[in-house]
């Protein structure tokens, strides 16, 4: 067996005891996947004895109640917004699959374009033998089997695409929720009610929101579906066609008649008539065309009767919800954690949320967002059954050069050279590049300041971050150099995990590390967080030219990286790319972008960079609206800048920009939060942000012609 795939969340939504021995079954089998999964969620809706059952019986398993509105849409939405992996697989509870279930769904996932795999139900009879209720061909599959939640006459015999998945087996990218949204939590089944559609209507939202992406149906991914007796009489086939109806046709209101129905059609033409006249002429008689008749019928009548409603289907977007106020910001580790976090009072206001980073010693498990409730956190309700990646011991440390450019904020520099320094790493020669000098020799201040702590201190009066990064890493000694921003301060044991990285791997150039926010006290901290917050995930991932394959915006996707403003170069890695060009970054006219440029640049060399999530940093964020609405200017500005400078260095580049150009939008869209409806002050703001960032990438061209004519006069003055 496999080691667990960390990039893999199997939801399983239960809601009733009565499936207790069905949920116990459909777990076990989920254990002995061949590729195991990475995580297990059990939503359960809104039955707390169960709830409690669940959660002191499975050590291995998160179990949650179900947070939204009642019924499996909300159940699974919950789960969503709870999962860690990359791919998220939604089993039904009264369902077992097959040991390579997993494997086989995983496996539909090679094509970058594949959003979605679904797999086959098989349906387990109560006696062991098929219902003559439901007709089919000898002991095939048949034609009315979707009533029963499985597979059925008309679907594909091989992997197709499909328009739609079954509920009781299919799988989401992550990115799907980003672009089309959630369930929607007017359709799906509540209790008993067999009402449907809802991972229909998804599927179509997602064809509509990434027309060039590919639902897939593998029937070799299989689990078996248990159907009991109360589904195998002709009250529920009445019932089952009637609310079927009453789904299609609110999906047809939300998307469109011809998207809602085209499978439909195609079924009623072909599959339906040809299931009749079998059945017509089959001898001896079966119930089977009654029962052709029944479901057609009610069907149809659900439809007219779903027509005629008023109802409107309310979309649900998958981002998070904007917190206003302040957050507290906290980590707790899980050898020691308390049930409850009491949260310390503030003088104005109070804590509404806690972000939390959860550690297993120096190890990251997790960061999550827990509601503040009377100045408590409950953290019963962290799952801690991902294990953390240990940490390798015994390995030679090398040498970390630490280079940390100034211009404004040099107290923060200085903090930041302290953090450094208690991280508690034996090799490093830290150096202090002052990049806002008051004269040509320095700040005496400064320098005094920055010698007592043991470091090194630069003068570089020209002007950018680029600039000053370039000369510290000139002048440094090691063979690996780290870049931290005057606004960074790194965590005991960072240094740790960057170097195990490099030592356990010759071809990785670059580290990049987990930035958590250091504060979350003002509005601006907590917007900037939301927008462009750097904890993008707690997985380690490995970008190369593998990924290309798995994320069609690579290597444009800054958010696969980590910041840039907390990286460790390779210094043979960092000198081939003749280091981070000086038309980019904070402090000249392009005001950003030079992270990116040099990633882009690494990736086209066919180097490689990882992101581990054990390497923690603190990032202080902009406290003030006007300084917030500046940095998003400047972001737009230096993505522009940096993407027009690709393009001239490399004209070929155009096509490739131009192709991830409508993903990239797409996924831009996708990070904003959703905002309460009554909150229009909250509303404005955002829309400001967002027209600051455009109107800033309007300026990129321009802003590096400027950088560009700057550059040649500090080339005229020679080289410091």
């Amino acid at each position: 067996m496999g080691e667990p795939d960390p990039a893999t969340t199997v939801v399983i939504c239960a809601y009733t005891e009565r499936r207790w021995d069905d949920v116990v079954a459909a777990l076990v089998a989920v254990r002995a996947q061949t590729a195991p999964a990475g995580e297990i969620i059990l939503v359960v809706d809104h039955n707390p004895a169960f709830e409690q059952r669940a959660a002191a019986e499975f050590d291995d398993v998160l179990v949650v109640a179900n947070s939204g509105r009642r019924g499996l849409s909300g159940a699974r939405n919950t789960a969503i917004e709870l999962a860690k992996g990359e791919v998220i697989v939604f089993l039904d509870d009264d369902a077992v699959p097959e040991p390579d279930w997993l494997e086989e769904l995983l496996a539909g996932y090679r094509d970058p374009r594949v959003l979605g795999v679904g797999g086959s139900a098989r349906p387990v009879w109560p006696d062991g033998h098929r219902s003559p209720l439901l007709p089919a061909r000898g002991s095939g599959t048949g034609e009315l089997d979707w009533v029963v939640g499985c597979t059925y006459t008309g679907q594909p015999e091989a992997e197709a695409p499909v328009r739609n998945l079954m509920g009781c087996n299919m799988s989401f990218r992550r990115e799907v929720f980003e672009l089309a949204g959630l369930f929607t939590e007017d359709l799906g089944r509540v209790g008993r009610t067999p009402l449907g559609c809802e991972e229909t209507e998804l599927c179509i939202r997602l064809h509509h929101a990434s027309p060039d992406s590919l639902v897939l149906f593998r029937p070799s991914s299989v689990v078996r579906h248990r159907v009991t007796p109360d589904r195998l009489t002709w009250r529920y086939l009445r019932h089952r066609g009637w609310g079927e109806g009453v789904s299609k046709a609110l999906v047809s209101r939300s998307v469109g008649a011809d998207a809602a129905l085209a499978t439909e059609r195609d079924y009623l033409r072909r599959v339906i008539p040809a299931a009749m006249l079998r059945e017509l002429f089959r001898l001896p008689r079966t119930p089977g065309l009654f029962a052709l008749f029944l479901v057609v019928g009610a069907t149809a009548a659900g439809y007219v009767r779903g027509k005629l409603s008023r109802k409107r289907l309310r979309i649900r977007s998958s981002r998070p919800k904007l917190v206003h106020g302040p957050v507290h910001v906290a980590a707790v580790d899980v050898h020691n954690m308390p049930a409850r976090l009491r949260v310390p009072p503030r003088s104005v206001g109070h804590y509404r949320a806690a972000q939390l980073l959860v550690r297993d010693g120096r190890r990251t498990l997790d960061v999550v967002l827990l509601p503040v409730r009377d100045g408590v956190v409950r953290l019963d309700l962290i799952g801690t059954g991902i294990p953390a990646t240990p940490a390798k011991s015994g390995f030679e440390r090398p040498l970390i050069s630490v280079v940390v450019p100034t211009a404004h904020r040099k107290g923060q520099a200085l903090a930041s050279v302290r953090a450094a320094l208690a991280a508690g790493y034996p090799k490093l020669d830290v150096i202090v590049v002052d990049n806002f000098p008051p004269g040509p020799d320095g700040d005496d201040w400064l320098r005094e300041e920055v010698e007592k702590l043991g470091a090194h201190y630069l003068v570089e009066p020209r002007k950018g971050v680029s600039v000053a990064r370039n000369t510290g890493a000139a002048a440094s000694t090691g063979d690996f150099v780290a870049f931290l921003d005057e606004n960074i301060s790194v965590e005991p044991g960072w240094f740790d995990a960057v170097a195990e990285e490099f030592v356990a791997d010759p071809e990785v150039g670059c580290v990049t590390a987990m930035v958590l926010p250091a504060s979350l006290e003002t509005d601006a901290e907590v917007l900037f967080e939301r927008l462009k917050g750097y904890s993008h995930t707690v997985r380690r991932q490995r970008l190369d030219r593998e990924t290309v394959g798995e994320d069609p915006l690579y290597p444009l996707s800054m958010a696969r990286y980590g910041p840039g403003s907390c990286t460790t170069w390779r210094r043979s890695t960092f000198e081939g790319l003749r280091g981070f060009d000086p038309l980019l970054g904070a402090g000249t006219p392009a005001m950003a972008g030079e992270d990116l440029d040099l990633f882009v640049r690494l990736a086209r060399a066919g180097g490689t960079v990882v992101y581990t999530p054990h390497a923690v940093a603190r990032h202080t964020h902009r406290a003030g609206w006007l300084e917030l609405r500046e940095q998003m200017r400047g972001y737009g500005v230096g993505l522009s800048a940096m993407l027009l400078l690709s393009v001239l260095r490399r004209p070929i580049g155009v096509f490739s920009i131009l192709a991830r150009l409508p993903r990239g939008l797409a996924r831009l869209r996708s990070r904003s939060p959703e905002l309460p409806l009554s909150d229009r002050a909250a509303r404005s703001r955002l829309r400001q942000l967002r027209r600051d960032e455009r109107y800033g990438m309007l300026s990129g061209p321009l802003a590096l012609a400027r950088a560009w004519k700057r550059h040649r006069v500090d080339a005229r003055s020679g080289p410091r």
